[in-house]
């Protein structure tokens, strides 16, 4: 069973460190961990279109309407972490205006639908290269306050680069390919 701990210990080992038993055990490795798992599990989220982070929603209309330039406004889900796309329907057909501001999302539509990537904090809600990825971005970001060495920081990141290609590209091949629209002159052509 995968956990953060589990995740910081294979960093660490990485880094030649002796592994921690738990995030708040008091420590410089345990501290470091801690202070940096939450922050940089969500930036390696939000670099890629995970399918285990994707998450469809109808979002709720806020009572009160922005001041000018948008009719409505919808709350943004509290894991939201980066939007993928927008939709006023629930085909997921077509563009709509809108911006993002103060936690929700601003928009003329009636009904908006969000695409996006969420915040997952179960690690076996993970994929196993994922979780390698995200070892393998904190023993990057540890090896200078934990093992004090920019060599084993540049020899991290190499390996860093080479497990999140790795999860990326396993992560790309799991899904059948989104259906592109044939544009207005195919659609002409074939008329």
């Amino acid at each position: 069973m995968a956990s953060e701990v589990g995740i910081c210990n294979s960093a660490l080992v990485k880094l030649g460190e002796p592994t921690i038993t738990a995030l708040d055990q008091g420590g410089k490795a345990a501290s470091t961990c801690n202070a940096l798992y939450d922050k940089l599990r969500d930036e390696l989220l939000r670099r890629h279109q995970w399918n285990f982070a994707v998450a469809r929603v109808k979002l709720a209309r806020l009572s009160e309407a922005p001041a000018f330039g948008f009719d409505h406004q919808f709350e943004l889900p509290a894991d939201h972490l980066r939007t993928v796309a927008v939709f006023d329907n629930d085909a997921g057909i077509g563009a709509v205006r809108y911006r993002i501001e103060g936690g929700a999302i601003l928009s003329d539509a009636e009904d908006i639908y969000l695409h996006h990537i969420r915040q997952v904090t179960d690690p076996n809600r993970m994929t196993a290269d994922f979780r390698e990825a995200l070892s393998a971005m904190l023993a990057m970001e540890m090896a200078i306050p934990i093992a004090d060495s920019r060599t084993l920081q540049q020899q991290m990141a190499e390996l860093f680069r080479l497990k999140l290609t790795i999860a990326m590209s396993t992560d790309a091949v799991e899904d059948f390919p989104d259906e592109i629209p044939a544009g207005s002159w195919v659609a002409e052509r074939e008329a």
